[in-house]
């Protein structure tokens, strides 16, 4: 900051630039915390200059630095034409410094941005901050009715309403046939800054005026509002977005460190004296804040109504925001007083046909590109030439949000705007097309990548999935609508075995059931449709998975070679993780001979993977899965072979051989994954790697990462992963003595293994959680569960952890040991695990 911008009263003071600074700041009455963000210094320095300013100005406390910042800025404005705000500004530090600078070195300054996103009270603060412009006098279009052809007449003798306006402000009377040269005169002496808000809905007739007046006088600035750019020659136009957004966060620190976070918390405080974001209620907050994208005005309404609600009961009113987001403060525009009437303020601007395409751009959850939009939103009465023109006078409105990705340009409607054009469009009566051709674009688009996905561009197929995913939620809940299955099952047997690539996401599995709660889809999708089930079900439940595979090899006798080898396969497939190895085995050797006469590599290769893990002898395993992840690799899908090295390295684990080679899997394994932005199989690499670390008696090392993925992948809906990891979790806690934490992370794993049908799994979890029981005084609960354990593995029997037994028999004596022992053999697993308080606690050992 330059020294002539000083007030004469600072300099004479001897404040220095960053004092000046931190003073204007204190005037907008941010606490230092903010300020320190702001200047990117330390709150205990924003202390020390604030200490310096009382000191050099002789203020007591922190209100008079803040009084005496007003009375300075009203030097400015001595008419009291800019109206001073009730409340704290919050945020925009960043576009306060740019708007600033800006404001200084181009004549006409236009803030653009959606309803709602605090342009007025942006430009308001600008106008009172700027030390270096002319008093700034504001022309407030907000009230002036839109053009009317039919009132020219009395335009010629009042004058036209926009002129009227800016000769209201600036104290200009005379005949309205003149006032554009009576306004000229005004502006011809000296230098004028003139904040000119709301021109959305006059912008051609103030852009035309806006226009004359730069060209024929000197010194003129201007600083104009509108909902997109004037168009008027050297305008520099500024697009003030929505406020920064926290994360999902339980830290109140973390919340209040975004600008919407404390917006929120400071307009919730003014209602309800004492709130506080805390660690109780800051997710809720945040995600607030996130459901409303930030918008200030959405913000502040919604804050108004902690008095009647706690953040958590707002969050869950959110779908119905319309209703609840009403009543803002008296002294404020109308349409500022309701996030309704903000954006109906927008949408009565638009022409016919730009309403119906903003209608229709609700049917995006999310971001979407214009290819797309022209695809789906171009039917009649639109066509694509339609979209060309309307696109960008939508863009232009603040309507539709944008960025660029890569080298493709985003549009997005913020979530507020987006519901309130889905309204529209149900009142129209049009939402049924609309989602109907949005909903088969995005499946039959998905079925179509299928050759990507297994190779061919897999990057572009998986990113594809990953930022359309809530268009394909949409379109499979449209499709679940429907009185016919055939849309749902045609996408989800269309990717069929390739969710072997994209992973088991957990919407699948409710997708399952509501589907099969109707008739199978019959013919040939049928039989694609009960293979499909049983892949996805072979992650949940292989009981069930087994029984959709017979159904598959029942239905494919009649059908093509391809329909009978995939029933193999699947077959197969459901039956590696399971008690019946033997079998798997010969139907995977089958399915991977007819894969290869019918020049199928890539189920091929998936089969022979099966193969791999489905094979008790670890020598030969890791031969099986070497051959596919070979296979894989010339087929250039990087998630299969990262799939086979991960279970390659796991295997040689378990089998206590090749263990030189397991990094080295493991390394290829995250590589591949992290080229391909697939999280399954890096996360897979990251548990496998921590399984290696307690094989190599590293326990701590492989308690941290089993605790670093953990959320991941029970985020992910990775059941067998989340169960290896509570494993981890529950044997390292064992070990360092904390047998309590133990029990619970162990008894959760065993849950799941009984859920999943895995025996090896269950069995390692039963006799790890009998010992912890045994520790921590259980003692009868602990012979039940090796019980349990015996009866998982009879060949073993005596032989499981002899140590314990003998512990066991030798404090409950041989009746009661046979007893529970018995109990646990004849007990249902999930009983057993979820009947813990039945069993009393005799003491410590």
């Amino acid at each position: 900051m330059r020294s002539d911008t000083f007030p004469d009263p600072l300099r004479a003071a001897g404040v220095t630039r960053r004092e000046l600074e931190v003073f204007w700041l204190v005037g907008d009455r941010l606490p230092n915390r903010e300020i320190a963000a702001g200047l990117r210094v330390s709150e205990r320095t924003v202390e020390s200059h604030v200490s310096s300013l009382l000191r050099k100005l002789g203020g007591s406390n922190r209100l008079a630095l803040i009084d005496a910042a007003a009375r300075l800025r009203a030097r400015r404005d001595p008419g009291g034409r800019l109206p001073r705000p009730l409340s704290s500004f919050v945020g925009r530090i960043q576009e306060t410094e740019d708007l600033l600078r800006l404001a200084g070195t181009h004549r006409l300054l236009t803030l653009t941005g959606p309803a709602g996103t605090g342009k007025t009270r942006l430009a308001l603060h600008l106008a009172h901050s700027a030390t270096t412009l002319p008093p700034a006098v504001l022309v407030d279009l907000a009230s002036v009715p839109p053009a009317d052809p039919g009132e020219r007449a009395f335009a010629d003798i009042l004058g036209d309403p926009v002129e009227r306006a800016f000769a209201d402000a600036l104290g200009v009377t005379g005949d309205g046939r003149r006032l554009r040269a009576l306004i000229r005169g005004a502006l011809a002496e000296g230098g004028h800054w003139l904040v000119v808000d709301n021109c959305e809905h006059v912008s051609a007739t103030a852009a035309a005026l806006l226009a004359d007046l730069l060209t024929t006088t000197d010194r003129l600035r201007v600083l104009a509002t509108s909902h997109g750019p004037l168009g008027v020659a050297g305008e520099v136009v500024y697009e003030i977005p929505p406020l920064p957004l926290p994360g999902e966060l339980d830290d109140p620190a973390a919340v209040l460190g975004a600008a919407s976070g404390l917006l929120f918390a400071d307009r919730a405080a003014a209602v309800s004296p004492g709130f506080e974001v805390t660690s109780g209620n800051a997710r809720h907050v945040a995600m607030i804040c996130r459901r409303l994208d930030g918008l200030p005005l959405a913000i502040e309404l919604a804050a108004a109504r902690i008095r009647v609600f706690s953040p958590a009961e707002l969050l869950e009113r959110l779908d119905n925001r319309f209703a609840l987001l009403t009543g803002g403060p008296h002294g404020v525009p109308s349409r500022h007083r309701t996030l309704e009437e903000a954006l109906r303020w927008s949408y009565e601007l638009l022409g016919d046909d730009e309403r119906l395409l903003f209608e229709r751009c609700s049917v995006f959850p999310g971001e979407f590109d214009y290819d797309t939009a022209t695809r789906i939103l171009a039917y009649p009465p639109l066509d694509s030439a339609d979209l060309v023109r309307l696109f960008p006078r939508l863009l232009d409105r603040s309507l539709l949000s944008r960025r660029r990705r890569d080298q493709t340009t985003e549009y997005r409607l913020l979530d507020s705007v987006r519901q309130f054009a889905h309204r529209r469009l149900l009142a129209r009566g049009a939402t049924g097309t609309a989602r109907e051709q949005h909903a088969l674009h995005h499946l039959r688009h998905g079925v179509a990548a299928l050759p990507d996905l297994r190779g061919r561009d897999q990057a572009a197929a998986l990113r594809w999935f990953d930022r359309r995913w809530a268009d394909v939620r949409a379109g499979m809940r449209w499709a679940l609508e429907q009185r016919e299955t055939a849309p749902a099952w045609e996408f989800l047997a269309g990717v069929g075995t390739g969710w072997e690539v994209l992973g088991a996401r957990g919407e699948l599995f409710g997708w399952l059931d509501r589907l099969l709660e109707r008739p199978p889809p019959g013919g040939v999708l049928d039989i694609r449709a009960a293979v499909t089930c049983s892949f996805l079900l072979a992650y949940q439940d292989t009981g069930r998975a087994r029984a959709f595979a017979e159904q598959a090899r029942e239905r494919a006798e009649h059908g093509t070679e391809e329909d009978r080898a995939l029933a193999l396969l699947a077959l197969g497939w459901a039956m590696m993780y399971g008690e019946h190895r033997a079998s798997a085995i010969e139907h995977l050797e089958q399915a991977a001979s007819r894969f290869e006469r019918l020049g199928d590599d890539w189920h091929r290769a998936l089969a022979l993977s099966g193969l791999g893990t489905a094979t008790p002898d670890t020598s030969t395993s890791l031969t099986r899965l070497a051959h596919a992840a070979e296979l894989f690799g010339r087929l250039h899908d990087h998630v299969k072979r990262a799939n086979c090295l991960n279970q390659m390295a796991i295997r040689a684990v378990e089998g206590r051989i090749r263990l030189d080679d397991v990094a080295g899997w493991l390394d290829e394994a995250r590589r591949l994954a992290d080229a391909v932005g697939n999280d399954h199989e890096r996360l897979h690499a990251e548990v496998f790697l921590a399984c290696f670390d307690q094989h190599r008696g590293d326990h701590a090392m492989a308690a941290t990462r089993f605790g670093g993925v953990l959320a991941e992948v029970r985020r992910i809906g990775d059941l067998r992963c989340t169960a290896r990891c509570l494993f981890g979790l529950g044997r390292a806690a064992a070990l360092r003595g904390d047998h309590e934490r133990a029990r619970h992370l162990l008894a959760e794993g065993a849950g799941l293994a009984v859920g999943l049908g895995d025996p090896r799994r269950l069995l390692s979890d039963l006799l790890l959680l009998a010992g912890s029981e045994h520790a921590t005084g259980h003692l009868v609960r602990a012979a039940v569960l090796l019980g349990a354990a015996e009866r998982l593995d009879p060949a073993r029997g005596e032989d499981l952890v002899p140590a314990l037994r003998a512990a066991l028999l030798d404090r409950l004596g041989p009746a009661a040991f046979a007893s529970a022992l018995a109990t646990g053999h004849r007990t249902p697993l999930t009983g057993l695990l979820s009947e813990r308080s039945s069993f009393p606690r005799e003491g410590h050992p």
